[in-house]
């Protein structure tokens, strides 16, 4: 990569492929003229992945699944790594996504700004340090030491209040909602090529819902599979990725094998990036079905990656009413459950049936996203920022 323009170092310990609002701020920057530099961990399913020009990833190692010993050497092995990319010379700011990245980016800074777009929501309670010693570690130093950082911003309104209450902030945090960069991806033969290996060629003629993403309880995915069994619809598909051995995602299995419409509920892995947008790119519903736990703060602050994907690529979202997910119901985008119960999601996926059925729900949703949802227009204030650094 040539460096004659001004470049950016952005930090995640979670890779990009599973945190895609990185890759996307990584483009829309890249188009206002920067050389952008991602250092992280490696992907759960790595494989190659088209940025365009001007963005380069560095990974360093398997941060996942590992020793606690073997974590704390890739972590002193990433601030090792981040430092020498600075000492290359040509910043113009770091960029933070989590918080292990942030306190890392604090320690190496020097004289470069630090941008914080907080990803996750970090809060610290002693249960946080009984369960998860190095999280819970991360997030203490980072509520400490915001005011180390030279923009600050959340994904939703919401976080963004709660952050600057948390640390007592004299000012409010931004708010960038997580979204993605938008191409003019039309649904192609490629992507059908792409995905031959994992499904067979009939589903394409059926209307997909899609579901990518962890799956465990919080995340509704039993849910999500027992309310499309309900509809008993011949004419559809559901897909849902990110299937492990263990034992909620045994008792779907178990689930989907006694049921009448088992042909029509596929269970895949996790799947390459490359394959997830390509299943993005042949679907029609994409499911974001979260539920709200008492006593988990960032259950009651939802801000899901997933549908800023599902929307770039022309998807009606399915998902459950709270706070951040109503926008979507409001804008004509999509179908929301009442609750996250099997009858609720059951019924809010009927609706969605209905409306991708009817003329023009494409172009609304284009509109929407062009104008509104997308990181060209959500990153903004970042923009701005950075234009106004010396």
């Amino acid at each position: 990569m040539q460096h004659n323009k001004e470049r950016l170092l952005l930090l995640t310990l979670v890779h990009p492929d599973f945190l895609p609002p990185v890759y996307a701020t990584a483009q829309s920057l890249r188009d206002l003229n920067y050389d952008i530099t991602i250092v992280t961990f490696d992907s759960f399913v790595p494989a190659p992945v088209e940025l365009g020009e001007n963005i380069s990833v560095e990974t360093l190692g398997k941060h996942h699944n590992v020793p606690l010993k073997q974590r704390m050497a890739l972590r002193s092995k990433f601030k090792k790594h981040a430092q020498q990319k600075l000492a290359e010379g040509g910043f113009k700011a770091i960029i933070a996504f989590c918080p292990f990245s942030f306190n890392t980016g604090v320690q190496i800074k020097g004289g470069i700004p630090l941008m914080y777009y907080a990803m996750e929501t970090a809060n610290f309670t002693i249960a946080d340090l009984k369960r998860s010693p190095l999280t819970a570690i991360s997030a203490y130093k980072t509520l400490h030491s915001l005011t180390e950082a030279s923009f600050v911003a959340t994904p939703s309104f919401q976080r963004s209040a709660w952050l600057a209450g948390r640390c007592g902030l004299n000012f409010m945090p931004e708010t960038i909602l997580n979204t993605a960069y938008i191409t003019n991806h039309v649904k192609k033969a490629d992507d059908r090529e792409v995905l031959k290996a994992i499904l067979p060629d009939w589903v394409f003629d059926k209307k997909m819902v899609l579901y990518t993403g962890a799956v465990n309880d919080r995340l509704c995915v039993k849910e999500l599979v027992e309310a499309y069994d309900q509809l008993n619809d011949t004419t559809s598909i559901l897909i849902v990725t990110g299937f492990k051995d263990n034992a909620y995602c045994k008792s779907i299995k178990d689930y989907v094998a006694g049921s009448k419409n088992k042909e029509s509920i596929f269970l895949l892995p996790y799947v390459t990036r490359e394959e997830m947008l390509a299943l993005q790119g042949v679907a029609d519903i994409g499911a974001c079905l979260m539920k709200e736990i008492p006593g988990m703060i960032a259950s009651q602050m939802l801000a899901p990656n997933k549908t800023g994907e599902y929307l770039s690529k022309g998807l009606y979202v399915l998902g459950v009413k709270n706070f951040y997910m109503n926008m979507f119901e409001a804008a004509g985008v999509g179908s929301l459950a009442a609750t996250a119960s099997v009858p609720d999601i059951s019924a809010a996926l009927r609706e969605a049936m209905k409306a991708i059925g009817r003329a023009g729900y494409k172009d609304r949703i284009s509109n929407y996203v062009q104008e509104y949802f997308c990181m060209q227009k959500q990153a903004a204030p970042m923009a701005d920022a950075l234009k106004k650094m010396p």
